[in-house]
């Protein structure tokens, strides 16, 4: 099929193992699953085998690999060129790596005549088409269901053939807009038989819904999902899969959800001797750091001191086993100091991801930099705009940090269908990316990237959100019912609390969610990043004792210089309140208003979001955490007809006087 460029932080998101990447020519591929990475071909053995130096690729981020439970992760591997010109040159380490992708979907339709014929997953080439004209060209049809499996379009079954083979199916298209104009049929069944009359493919695509009992086409026709996984080889089959199973289009947005998780780099707070936070950071750039946390938890301790300290002598850095000991509790304790003195505890217990926002929460807030301890993160403060003061509390300039992303599996046709993925990880991760999952924990990892990148930290005046929450109280219960509560509490990262999701949480979290996309698209006027380039980071509480109302608006690239500082400079207080104004009164009117702002029981994909549309204020899915959902301008700016109900209205209506 020969070889295909793609940048690898693609293979993150959204061309993760088992997505469907469509190439220049039009031909359709399926990423391999990680069984399949960093390998290559050996032409003295005749098979592939492990490249050379997969530590090359080894990258440790502790937060996101206690979070996962995997022991480390890998960058996908870059493609180093080597043409051996010179007999007795020697190619450098790991070179000629690609990531391997397979043909999918396997049957190809002949162009002129309609005749089908199904290739191999690992087909290079395909044959010429008979003398007549035509070419090979992949159908468009596949099947789907919604616990992750993708296979090919039944195309035997839906039509009832009974002829032993499958190498006489035609497909014919008479170039209507439903599915009900393909047909397929077997030339090879017997006269009026139903192989022979062949059928449509109307009302394959449709989703059942189960709650209310219904049934996909499929399901109908007597054919269950067979658990395939091309995308881990050909006999890669869960045989126990009982969702329905239905058709859907290879270009279709649904097939693939990508789950990824993202961390950014954090000191270390305890106080240490120089020395030991200089051998600390030493030992975490070591390939060897998965496996020493899987021996340490193994309460091995000594042997993992021993593993070290015989990596740091390879490397000629002479350290005391004293000081590899108390590195290496730093690193490997369960609960680290993450924690700035004097913050505010939760008083109830939290998720594990809410958990872990509220780490980075805390240190981002309290501008707590130790270039000696982590020199990928620096936070400066800078002053609230006086006329901002009554809505913002905090305004934060990161100029530098580092964010590692990981991909962790998919979803298909639902992107909320599984909430509870993290407390079934590594499992779960495990099973979907590998053919033979790792049983040694230490074999256990994900493919991230490493990017840096700048950022603008804003927090919300907590008094004055509860004092709008108050004051507002009535229309807030007419505008959020339980039902859309329920909903919004459903989305996918979130954070609801553990218990009940109350009203006072749903609304700071539409209040802090909707303003940030407000400011993104007025900063990309302003800072020369496209809206794709900007991402959102969201810390929202409603716990008693340690509330958050906060956002990071920041951008990210995939080099190790990072940005350039025209996100930063307009977080200065002498730019910042211009900014806002020009993107509240942006946000205040939509093209679509007042069918926009109304709540007519929600609108978007999951009628997870109110005042939201592709007008105002929605971004590519890339930038936002929740692809689009849980979003309420009117929180924000109020709508046409109550504009005093908006927590900044005050500050909106200025802007009308000024005006």
């Amino acid at each position: 099929m020969g070889n295909k460029q793609i940048r690898t932080g693609q293979l993150i998101a959204p061309f993760g193992p088992g997505s469907i990447y469509t190439d220049r020519r039009g031909v359709p591929h399926i990423v391999a699953g990680l069984d399949h990475w960093f390998m290559q071909w050996d032409q003295v053995k005749g098979k592939m085998v492990s490249c050379s130096d997969p530590e090359d690729f080894v990258k440790n981020e502790l937060r996101l690999s206690a979070l996962l439970r995997v022991s480390h992760f890998r960058l996908p591997p870059d493609y180093r060129f080597f043409r051996k010109t010179n007999p007795t040159a020697q190619p450098p380490p790991n070179a000629n790596l690609f990531v391997p992708a397979l043909r999918f979907p396997r049957w190809y339709r002949q162009t002129r005549t309609g005749e089908m014929q199904r290739f191999n997953l690992d087909a290079a080439q395909l044959p010429r088409t008979q003398a007549g004209g035509g070419r090979w060209q992949p159908v468009r049809f596949i099947s789907v269901c919604a616990a992750g499996h993708l296979g090919e379009f039944p195309w035997k079954r839906w039509i009832n053939c009974q002829c032993l083979g499958e190498s006489n199916f035609v497909l014919t298209d008479r170039g209507g807009s439903e599915l009900s104009s393909i047909r397929i049929e077997c030339r090879s069944c017997p006269p009026g038989s139903p192989g022979r009359r062949g059928r449509s493919l109307a009302g394959t695509t449709i989703k059942p819904n189960v709650e209310l009992g219904e049934q996909s086409e499929f399901q109908k026709a007597g054919i269950p999902c067979h658990g395939e996984c091309p995308w881990l080889g050909e006999e890669a089959k869960e045989h126990s899969c009982v969702q329905p199973l239905i058709a859907g289009l290879i270009n279709q947005t649904n097939i693939y959800f990508p789950r990824t998780i993202s961390a950014i780099a954090l000191p270390d707070l305890r106080s240490q001797d120089p020395a030991v936070t200089t051998l600390r950071n030493q030992i975490n750039a070591l390939p060897s750091l998965g496996v020493a946390r899987t021996i340490w938890n193994m309460k091995n301790r000594p042997a993992t001191v021993a593993m070290i300290r015989a990596d740091l002598d390879a490397l000629e850095v002479s350290c005391d086993p004293v000081q590899i000991q108390e590195a290496l509790e730093s690193l490997f304790d369960e609960k680290p100091a993450q924690m700035p003195t004097g913050t505010a505890q939760p008083n109830a217990p939290e998720s594990e991801f809410l958990a872990f926002r509220r780490a980075e929460f805390n240190i981002i807030r309290n501008q707590l930099n130790d270039p000696q301890k982590i020199p990928d993160l620096r936070v400066i403060p800078a002053q609230v705009p006086p006329d901002l003061s009554p809505w913002f509390a905090r305004v934060n300039l990161v100029e530098r940090l580092r964010e590692t992303r990981v991909f962790y599996g998919f979803n298909r046709l639902d992107q909320n269908n599984n909430n509870n993925v993290l407390q079934q990880m590594p499992d779960i991760a495990m099973r979907q990316l590998f053919y033979t999952p790792p049983q040694n924990p230490q074999d256990r990892w994900l493919p991230a990237v490493e990017v840096f990148g700048e950022g603008i930290f804003v927090e919300l005046r907590e008094q004055s959100l509860v004092d709008w929450q108050t004051a507002r109280a009535d229309w807030l219960s007419s505008r959020l019912d339980d039902r859309f509560i329920n909903r919004l509490e459903g989305v996918f990262q979130t954070m609801p609390p553990l218990g009940v999701a109350t009203r006072q949480w749903a609304s700071r979290y539409l209040l802090v969610h909707s303003l940030a996309h407000i400011l993104i698209n007025q900063l990309v006027f302003e800072c020369g990043y496209s809206t794709a380039s900007l991402r959102e980071r969201l810390y929202v509480s409603q716990d008693s004792n340690a509330p958050m109302a906060s956002f990071m608006v920041y951008t990210a690239a995939g080099d190790a210089d990072g940005t350039l500082g025209g996100l930063v400079s307009l977080g200065r207080p002498e730019r910042l309140e211009a900014v806002v104004r020009r993107s509240l009164s942006r946000a205040s009117w939509c093209s679509a208003d007042p069918v926009c702002s109304e709540h007519l029981g929600g609108q978007g994909s999951k009628l997870s979001n109110l005042a939201a549309c592709h007008a105002c204020i929605l971004l590519p899915e890339t930038s936002c955490e929740t692809i689009n959902q849980g979003l309420d301008r009117a929180m924000v700016v109020g709508t046409p007809d109550a504009r005093e109900n908006g927590f900044m209205s005050k500050l909106l209506e200025e802007n009308y006087t000024l005006e």
